[in-house]
């Protein structure tokens, strides 16, 4: 009995420890399409901008404070019973607002979207981690504030981001982290780019 106490209280011990590095997540919708898709589950690295500053093309996860739409009726959740299991273990309730996008710009750069095509300080952005004959909607010019990014989903016919005042800059304080591997599926598990 005492060999297993101290395995499960040294499994804890561990675990604890894991989380404050690495953070499990799933994604929950199109906007990223084709990089991730829905229902991919995600391993993050929480540490990593404790110490640095995102870059651009970082794929990012990050709390909006927006709360989930109240009318969603979990009852109707179409999550099979292994991925109702799996967000389970991976502390998953699929009821926080939290968003996955690309950091595009920084504090300080000029953000210009027009005919489909994105600029940052009047240089046109290669994006090749968009699917060909993807374009940018939205007729924008403005300069990212200090101490925030504009991020943008990959499939942005669907991305709600810093287009839209819904979501608008982000802070620093509000990324969670960068995402560091794909876990699920396994026909894609590996890194992401």
């Amino acid at each position: 009995m005492k060999e297993w106490i101290g395995v499960i209280v040294t499994a804890v011990i561990i675990a604890a420890v894991v989380v404050q590095f690495i953070r499990p997540t799933r994604v929950d919708g199109d906007s990223m399409y084709s990089t991730l898709e829905n229902n991919d589950y995600l391993i993050i690295n929480t540490m990593k901008y404790r110490f640095s500053e995102p870059e651009k093309g970082d794929i990012i996860i990050f709390d909006t404070d927006t709360p989930l739409d109240p009318a969603m009726d979990m009852s109707t959740d179409s999550r099979n019973i292994l991925k109702k299991g799996i967000d389970f273990v991976l502390g998953d309730d699929s009821r926080t607002k939290d968003l996955v996008k690309r950091v595009i710009a920084e504090g300080g750069d000029r953000v210009q979207i027009s005919d489909g095509k994105v600029w940052v300080n009047e240089e046109l952005i290669e994006e090749p981690y968009l699917d060909p004959g993807m374009t940018t909607e939205g007729e924008i010019d403005v300069i990212v504030p200090e101490n925030t990014f504009f991020v943008m989903g990959d499939n942005r016919t669907v991305s709600l981001d810093s287009r839209y005042a819904e979501v608008g800059f982000i802070s620093k304080d509000k990324i969670m982290g960068e995402v560091m591997f794909r876990l699920l599926p396994v026909s894609s598990i590996g890194t992401v780019k």
